[in-house]
């Protein structure tokens, strides 16, 4: 093959690859990565697989029911995050493989209970720690033996937030 041909190809082959590149960088922030765009996004800072409305913010909120009152149970919430799954997978914004982590999180959240806190147990062998969630007057290093213990109130322990 003549070489100015090969320079062709190279072109041609090249040029839809560097035209959606463009498009790409051109697209919005979205730092939580909630599918909300930071510019309209009112809750900037949603945890990870957090279920979210259009305005960024979530939908069953761990502390808040709907009302704006404390969850009633945790049923109540696990109840809330199981109709908003169920109402995206029908209507195709959410799939089997992307509501598994969405529901891990919920599972392995402290909403819906009232005196329960993810606690970060530091290891000593390990950089990071582990989280669990228990009593909030048990996240203690004298109670846990541990060498560091860190309360984070309410949330999810999936992702695990106890890894630097």
């Amino acid at each position: 093959m003549r070489p100015w041909a090969v320079a062709a190809l190279a072109l041609a082959l090249a040029a839809p690859v560097a035209t959606r590149l463009a498009c790409a960088q051109a697209l919005p922030a979205d730092a939580d990565k909630d599918g909300v765009m930071d510019d309209v996004d009112a809750c900037p800072d949603s945890p990870p697989y957090d279920m979210v409305g259009a305005d960024g913010c979530s939908v069953c909120d761990c502390e808040l029911d709907g009302d704006g009152v404390a969850w009633t149970s945790r049923a109540a919430y696990l109840r809330c995050i199981l109709a908003e799954v169920h109402a995206r997978r029908a209507d195709g914004r959410l799939t089997r493989k992307t509501e598994r982590p969405v529901l891990k999180a919920a599972h392995m959240s402290t909403c819906g209970f009232a005196n329960e806190v993810r606690c970060c147990v530091m290891l000593p062998t390990t950089s990071g720690g582990m989280c669990r969630i228990m009593d909030e007057l048990r996240c203690d290093e004298s109670v846990l033996g541990a060498g560091s213990v860190e309360d984070l109130d309410a949330g999810s322990c999936f992702p695990n937030p106890c890894v630097p």
